[in-house]
């Protein structure tokens, strides 16, 4: 009898260990199952995240655009942008430019003092103040009663108009004193240069 109460006793305890091993595991799933779900709710998108990611983008489109090339309203490019200089600066020397009693744009004349390289004399000349692409260049040169005319096409140029100089090989001109100006005409204008003096060995 005492042996079967002790029995008893024996599995009234681990019945009693049973259930409370199942009540903590019952209460650790709980406790996970809730920890589970607020973790789910907490990912999700809530208005004040949309509204900042919204921001976010915002903010990104602004700075590209702050980054962005200014916008050309003239459509210009490199190529027509130095054209447009050059029409400007004609158009600028067009009201600087005097007129003469002709109605011809004075042409402001510069000639280069003569040189001599290997033998050959050389004189050149630019007009400081018109653009032209056609134009007629007269080096005249004179000693004494002898006078000879030396003519040079217009030479491109996008700021000034140049005149082709003249390359005087050695003998093409008597020796002695020689005086030379340049004398500029084009359907526009028209310009006489200051003389220069130089010698021929």
């Amino acid at each position: 009898m005492a042996k079967t109460k002790i029995q008893k006793t024996a599995d009234s305890k681990n019945n009693a260990t049973l259930k409370i091993f199942g009540g903590i595991l019952l209460i650790a799933m709980l406790s996970f199952v809730i920890l589970a779900g607020i973790k789910m709710l907490n990912h999700k998108e809530r208005p004040e995240d949309i509204v900042s990611e919204e921001n976010k983008n915002t903010a990104e489109i602004v700075d590209n655009n702050e980054k962005a090339p200014p916008v050309d309203e003239n459509n210009t490019t490199p190529g027509n942008e130095a054209k447009a200089k050059t029409d400007e600066l004609e158009k600028e020397q067009k009201k600087e430019v005097e007129k003469n009693e002709n109605g011809l744009r004075k042409a402001v004349v510069l000639l280069n003092e003569p040189y001599v390289a290997d033998g050959k004399t050389i004189i050149s000349s630019i007009i400081t103040n018109v653009v032209e692409i056609e134009g007629v260049c007269n080096y005249v040169f004179t000693s004494g009663a002898t006078s000879i005319t030396k003519t040079t096409a217009v030479l491109p140029n996008a700021k000034n108009t140049v005149c082709e100089a003249v390359v005087l090989e050695k003998g093409s001109l008597s020796a002695g004193e020689w005086k030379v100006r340049l004398e500029y005409k084009s359907n526009l204008s028209e310009g006489v240069s200051e003389t220069q003096t130089f010698t021929i060995q």
